[in-house]
């Protein structure tokens, strides 16, 4: 996507950046990578730091002052903005806070600093307008995505620029109309978790009364379990073939399809035992909380007859009714808690096949109980699930709001 000048109001003109700019260029990472990294000292800003329009303090990296002045030329300064240049968070863009400073960027991250008659909020708020970053993630002939932005991409980007006073203005205007904008959709995200709260709450309300009401079974009495095999590096192939059932699979309630990877035809028959079927549960075993959420979900339609792989383990039954109120349980807290505590560990945390066995749940004694059990706990997340809907609706519509502002901004409209 080529970028298109429009017309613009009297007093704008167009500049490439390099014009706008006393530096444009990327950082570098120390000696040793990682491992080099300091408790405390100068600032190592890396990708995941940079979003857009604010500044993630959370794994910020650390380098000593020798480290720092090996990577002088890419010293932070004040009022700099910060353009991520490569992989997933590609053209994200941030002011760094002072409090940062001292700091350094690594190669993922550029330094854009604009000269004084540049204000750097109005040059950040351009960046992540999404009509201007779209022509920044789209660049080349037939408008190929490109995983990595290059100093001459970003040096002859065509800016419009008003005057200092104008720009000021328009940045008080936008501090305040996103300002708000972004406090409601922080108000309406707050609405999703507490839909996620109230639907957990119901869980372990309903579920502790069936415990109260009823005898706990072992699952090692329940179901069978099938219990990963680990297939060898050189098994799979691009080729079709077999689907595996791999720990990337098993997301917190979601199977993730990868076709990507495949096991050979013939092993079908080899490890038949291996063998999943639709709707059976899986649930991984390494790592098994992600996020406060326990790792298990059902096996889809696309992989039934899939072999599961090491380090996952898959519940089966004849008995889809009970597999239903098996895996509604598995989602209460107290499923977590047990997992919590059995998988724990200084290295990473394991959960064995037989901890999984011996996990015991309240289990009605009538298909009818287990039946209304499983349509009240569907009707709890259901009601949830709307409510969280019709919010992310409302996100989308202030998200749309902030990008129209923004539009409207540069293009003298605001």
């Amino acid at each position: 996507m080529e970028q298109v000048l429009y017309q613009l109001p009297d007093g704008w003109e167009w500049h490439k950046l390099k014009g706008l700019t006393t530096k444009i260029g990327s950082g570098a990472t120390p000696k040793g990578g990682e491992k080099a990294y300091k408790p405390s000292g100068t600032s190592l800003i890396r990708s995941l730091n940079v979003h857009d329009c604010f500044f993630k303090e959370a794994k910020l990296a650390f380098i000593d002052d020798e480290q720092a002045n090996d990577l002088k030329n890419v010293a932070v300064e004040s009022g700099d903005i910060l353009l991520n240049i490569t992989g997933a968070s590609i053209a994200r863009s941030c002011i760094v806070p002072d409090e940062y400073l001292p700091a350094r960027v690594n190669q993922h991250v550029m330094i854009i600093r604009p000269k004084k008659n540049v204000d750097s909020k109005f040059l950040n708020y351009l960046i992540i307008n999404p009509k201007f970053k779209a022509q920044l993630l789209w660049q080349g002939a037939g408008g190929a995505t490109r995983q990595a932005l290059t100093k001459t991409m970003v040096e002859e980007l065509d800016i419009p620029l008003p005057s200092q006073l104008e720009q000021k203005r328009i940045v008080e205007k936008l501090d305040a109309l996103l300002t708000r904008t972004d406090t409601a959709i922080e108000h309406l995200q707050e609405s999703v978790k507490l839909a996620d709260a109230f639907s957990q709450n119901g869980f372990d309300v309903y579920f502790a009364e069936l415990s109260n009401a009823n005898s706990e079974l072992p699952l090692s009495k329940l179901v069978d379990f099938i219990s990963g095999y680990a297939f060898k590096s050189g098994d799979f192939s691009s080729e079709t073939g077999i689907k595996p059932i791999k720990i990337t699979n098993v997301g917190v309630n979601e199977f993730s399809e990868n076709a990507e990877e495949f096991l050979p035809a013939d092993y079908g028959n080899e490890f038949q035992r291996f063998t999943a079927k639709t709707n059976d549960i899986v649930i991984a075993l390494t790592r098994p909380i992600i996020n406060g959420g326990l790792k298990v979900c059902r096996v889809p339609e696309s992989y039934s007859g899939a072999l599961i792989n090491q380090r996952v383990a898959a519940i089966t039954s004849k008995n889809e009714l009970w597999l239903d109120f098996i895996y509604l349980y598995l989602q209460s807290s107290r499923t977590k808690n047990y997992v919590l505590e059995k998988s724990k560990s200084l290295n990473q945390p394991n959960l064995s096949i037989t901890d999984l066995k011996n996990f015991t749940i309240p289990f009605p004694t009538s298909d009818q109980a287990i039946t209304k059990a499983v349509s009240d706990c569907n009707a709890l997340i259901t009601k949830a699930r709307n409510a969280k809907i019709e919010v992310l609706e409302k996100v989308v519509l202030l998200n749309q709001l902030k990008a129209s502002i923004l539009d409207s901004a540069f293009k003298g409209e605001l």
